[in-house]
């Protein structure tokens, strides 16, 4: 029996001087992996946002050696901190 993949939520960006058919490219191989989806699409940097499985890392690695697309955790990012208890910390 197969085991179901663990999906991630993902940042895939390229850089800045990546051709843009290479971010198109990164797009349509999360369009055609069953159960991925892309979930924001940037229009100020090469970047989208999607769900994929685990699987998919290394396919999206391989699109380009020459630009290769950084993948980053996708979550929530708060300007303050907090101390155990609630309190808040200045930074």
């Amino acid at each position: 029996m197969a085991v179901a993949p663990t999906f991630h939520n993902v940042i895939i960006s390229f850089p800045k001087d990546a051709p843009g058919q290479l971010l198109e490219d990164a797009k349509e191989k999360v369009r055609n992996t069953a159960g991925a989806k892309i979930t924001h699409e940037y229009t100020i940097i090469n970047a989208f946002a999607a769900s994929v499985p685990d699987t998919m890392f290394s396919d999206l690695q391989a699109l380009s050696t020459k630009y290769p697309p950084v993948i980053e955790g996708d979550g929530i990012v708060t300007t303050q901190a907090t101390k155990p208890g609630g309190a808040q910390v200045g930074i």
